[in-house]
This record gives C-alpha cells, sequence and structure tokens, in this order.
C-alpha cells in the first residue's frame, strides 16, 4: 500500500491502519487487509497487534519506524514488558512482528488473567477537540483502551464507544470518526491515581525482569514498609492495608479483590514467583504498601537493579547414576512394580518404597518413571453432546427462520449465524461432537453470490417503491455493490434486471 499514514504520537496502530483506509477512500475491510498486509485473515487487533514487520516494511528508513519502535510506541506491549523475563518477551516480541495466531496473548498472560481486557474501544472528547486541533484530524489514543482505566489523567471520565472488539466484525479497522459515543465511564478517585500510574508505565520501554528480581524485590519492599510479623509477611496487614487504598468495590470490579486464602494472588505476588502477574497487580501492591511514596516505575527501575546472587539461584540436583547395572534394593523393587503398574498405581501401592527414592534417587526415580509412563485417556462424560447437539440445532433453525425472509439481514454467514447463538463459544470450539448444528450451518449460511443477489434485489425493490429511474450505477450504488468485488453470477443477475428495465 502507498502512503501508509505515519503514527501520532501515543496513537494505536489499529488507529493508524484506520486512518490508512480513511486516506484511501477504502470502504471493503478485506481489500483494505489485502493493501495493508496482503493478507486477508489478519484480525484488528488493538493490544498486542501481529503482522507489524508487514507495516514496517512500508515505511522509508529515514522515519526510523522500525518494528522495535512501532510495538514499544503504539501498542500495549509497554503494560507487559516488565513483568516477564526477557527471553520470553523476545519470542513475545517475534510473534507480534509475524503471525502470532494468539501466542503473544497466551505468552503475555493476557488470555489467563484476572484482568479483563475491554469489549469495546473508549475516548476522551476533549482529546479528540485537542487532537483536531493539532493535527487536523482524531485517532485512537492507546492510554483509553488500557484495561481498568476509566479516566483520562487530563480531562475526566473516557467515554464509551460503540466499537465493539472481538465481535462479528472482528477483521475490520474502524476509524474514531465512525464510533458513536455513548456514556461515560463510572469512575471512582482513586482511578486518577491509577490512570497517572499506567501512564507512567506505558511510556516505559524495559527489556524485561526476571521473576527472581521480582522476588527479592518483594522481599525487600515488605521489609522496608513495614509489613513483617516477625520473620513472616503478615498477610493481613497487607491485604487490609490493599483494599483500604483502592476501595472494596474498585478491585472487586476489577477482579483483582485479594482474599483471605493462601491461594490469594497477593501471597503469590509477595512470595517466591513462579509466574507473571498483570501490570493492575504490581501496581496495585506497590502503590498501596507505600501509600502512594512508590510508582509503578519505580518500582520497576529497583527490581531491574536487582542482583541475584548464586546462593539465591541455586537449585538442588542430586547426581544418580542411572545405570540398571548399580542399583540399590529400593530400585530393583520399583522397577518390578512399574513392570505390572502404570508409575501412579505404583505409588498408591508402596508410598513408603516412592518416599525413600524421591529423597535419596530423585533424578533416577524422574528418568524411570518417563520410562514407563503411560499416557492417560480423559473422556469426558459430563456432557450429553447428543442432546446438546439437538437444543443447540433447533435454536439455530429458530434464527434462521426469523431472518431468512428479511432482505434487510446481514450477510448470513457462518460465523454471523454463530454468533447470534447464545452458546457460541461451545459451538465454535465443538463442531466435531455438533454434527447437526455442523450440517445446519452449511445449509443455513449463504454463499457471496447469495448475499450480493439479495442485496440487488433489495435495491432493486426499494427504488421500484420510490419509482425512481433505474440505471446500472445508481442500482449498484443503492445495493452497495461495485464492478471489482461482483462476482460473475451477479453480473448476470444484473444485465437481466437492466434489460427488463430498457
Amino acid at each position: 500500500m502507498l502512503g501508509l499514514p505515519k503514527p501520532y504520537p501515543e496513537e494505536l496502530l489499529y488507529s493508524t491502519i484506520a486512518r490508512a483506509g480513511v486516506h484511501d477512500g477504502e470502504t471493503s475491510p478485506k481489500q483494505l487487509l489485502d493493501k495493508v498486509f496482503g493478507n486477508r485473515k489478519v484480525i484488528a487487533t488493538v493490544d498486542l497487534p501481529s503482522h507489524i514487520h508487514a507495516l514496517t516494511s512500508q515505511y522509508p528508513s529515514t522515519l526510523g519506524l522500525d518494528t522495535k519502535t512501532l510495538i514499544s510506541k503504539h501498542t500495549l506491549w509497554p503494560l507487559y514488558a516488565p513483568f516477564h523475563p526477557r527471553t520470553r518477551n523476545e519470542k513475545i516480541e517475534r510473534w507480534m512482528c509475524g503471525n502470532s495466531k494468539g501466542a503473544a496473548h497466551l505468552a503475555s498472560g493476557i488470555a489467563a488473567s484476572r484482568v479483563k481486557s475491554n469489549t469495546h474501544l473508549n475516548l476522551c472528547p476533549e482529546c479528540l477537540i485537542e487532537q483536531k486541533s493539532k493535527y487536523g484530524e482524531c485517532f485512537w489514543n492507546r492510554l483509553w483502551q488500557v484495561p481498568l482505566v476509566k479516566v483520562c489523567p487530563q480531562h475526566g471520565p473516557l467515554y464509551e464507544t460503540s466499537v465493539e472488539l472481538n465481535g462479528e466484525h472482528r477483521h475490520t479497522y474502524i476509524p474514531i470518526e465512525s464510533a458513536e459515543i455513548l456514556n461515560p465511564l463510572q469512575a471512582a478517585p482513586v482511578d486518577n491515581v491509577l490512570a497517572k500510574q499506567v501512564a507512567l508505565l506505558i511510556q516505559e520501554d524495559q527489556l524485561g525482569i526476571e521473576f527472581d528480581q521480582w522476588t527479592l524485590f518483594y522481599k525487600n519492599f515488605v521489609v522496608s514498609h513495614g509489613f513483617m510479623n516477625g520473620l513472616r509477611i503478615d498477610y493481613a496487614a497487607v491485604r487490609q492495608n490493599i483494599i483500604q487504598y483502592w476501595g472494596k468495590e474498585r478491585l472487586e470490579s476489577a477482579g483483582i479483590l485479594p482474599s483471605n486464602t493462601e491461594t490469594s494472588w497477593i501471597r503469590h505476588l509477595l512470595r517466591k514467583h513462579r509466574k507473571s502477574f498483570s501490570f493492575a497487580e504490581h501496581i496495585v501492591a506497590t502503590v498501596a504498601l507505600s501509600a502512594g511514596s512508590v510508582s509503578i516505575v519505580s518500582a520497576i527501575d529497583s527490581a531491574s537493579k536487582v542482583v541475584v546472587s548464586a546462593e539465591d539461584n541455586q537449585k538442588k540436583h542430586i547426581a544418580i547414576n542411572i545405570d540398571t547395572e548399580e542399583t540399590t534394593q529400593d530400585q530393583q523393587e520399583w522397577k518390578s512394580l512399574l513392570n505390572r503398574h502404570s508409575p501412579k498405581q505404583a505409588r498408591k501401592l508402596n508410598k513408603a518404597l516412592y518416599a525413600r527414592l524421591y529423597r535419596n534417587h530423585y533424578d533416577w526415580l524422574l528418568y524411570i518413571d518417563e520410562v514407563f509412563h503411560v499416557a492417560s485417556k480423559n473422556i469426558n462424560q459430563r456432557v450429553d453432546w447428543p442432546r446438546r447437539d439437538r437444543e443447540i440445532a433447533q435454536e439455530l433453525r429458530r434464527i434462521y427462520e426469523a431472518l431468512a425472509e428479511d432482505l434487510h439481514a446481514p450477510h448470513l454467514s457462518r460465523t454471523f449465524l454463530i454468533h447470534q447463538l447464545n452458546n457460541r463459544a461451545t459451538v465454535e470450539k465443538n463442531f466435531h461432537r455438533l454434527p447437526r448444528c455442523s450440517k445446519l450451518l452449511d445449509l443455513y449460511s449463504e454463499s457471496t453470490d447469495e448475499y450480493q443477489a439479495r442485496r440487488l434485489a433489495r435495491a432493486y425493490l426499494s427504488m421500484k417503491k420510490e419509482r425512481a429511474k433505474i440505471k446500472r450505477w445508481s442500482l449498484l450504488r443503492r445495493a452497495g455493490l461495485s464492478e471489482e468485488r461482483m462476482t460473475d453470477i451477479i453480473a448476470d443477475l444484473l444485465k437481466v434486471i437492466l434489460n427488463e428495465q430498457a
């Protein structure tokens, strides 16, 4: 694509591509994908987009818009990068440059996070006025789309728009001018604190911090801020302090209210890190426990400077010779058990033997159990799939009957019909278990020819009703078709209609 616009400061790549479609006068989402990426299957992703290399290749090198710059300055990646090890960050950035297929969202923790992504795009009306005055056009600012951020640090509450994310139009890049501004988001006073912290974090360019560094940082952090009860962390005081600072309702609505249980996220955050935590959890903990004196950026800077000693990073390994000729009596007895039973069954039969081997021959035990490992077969009998297939098929039949005679209905594609179901995720992930539904979807879904024919018939009947003069160009415009997108069958149908009018 010629003339891909340069992204404005803090503009999302999603917005830049949407503006490219406006500048080019492109009304077809698929053709826009073709021009920008050369791939019609790209999903319009807001937070961690993929195929970024296809964008950088269209900018001259003098602009300095390489993949690293686009990722750090025009996506939400800076919210997640500081809380992962460097090796994982390198993989995620490579996936974002190419075809991710969802791997970036899985590896970054977004897919399984307690902090859920926004369902709609948000905006700040006053910022739009400033953008229009400064740049001559408006764009989607990346701070507005950060999960849990409900206010603009400069102007106040953000407003939700009509642009839905991950809906049926997930391949469409929607410009901000096409968005309908809905209601303001309900914000509390602490939302200003969160928005300011996120605004600082999103400017960070961090390569990644190891889990051991975060572990030692929080160990020193709770000690220095007086949350110890002797040699142990006072988790009750930690939880009370967090709730008092942020408010129980706000934490609960965000999905990060710390519980009193051993599995509470705040306990895992302050203990040894075995996994990454979301930016919101880090902000909630560091700001509340320091009474606002330590920002998330200061915490990241301190954690990145933590030096992990060899003793802290040491792992216990017992060197064991797994040669079967030098095995002990316990090892021979265990191997004899494995010849008749699976490792799991053998463990249940002789727990004391397993415990001795675990203490004294750990490496050998892992090795021999792997050799005799038996793959388990999990058969899910919780769901009566034939019954569910019939129920969903009946629902699908009712939906189709309500839409079949409506000339103004959207394209009855397979995806559209699935999105009308109450349990659409169940259908999408279990087609092999739902043969009736799959067959009905094949039967009911409209082909491109059928959809274009319906649009043409709708436009023709509308113009006849209005007694308008029917010309080729006017009929095509009313039907929303063009010479390029029209199929051969529809071109023949159009000739028949026009010949009848002649």
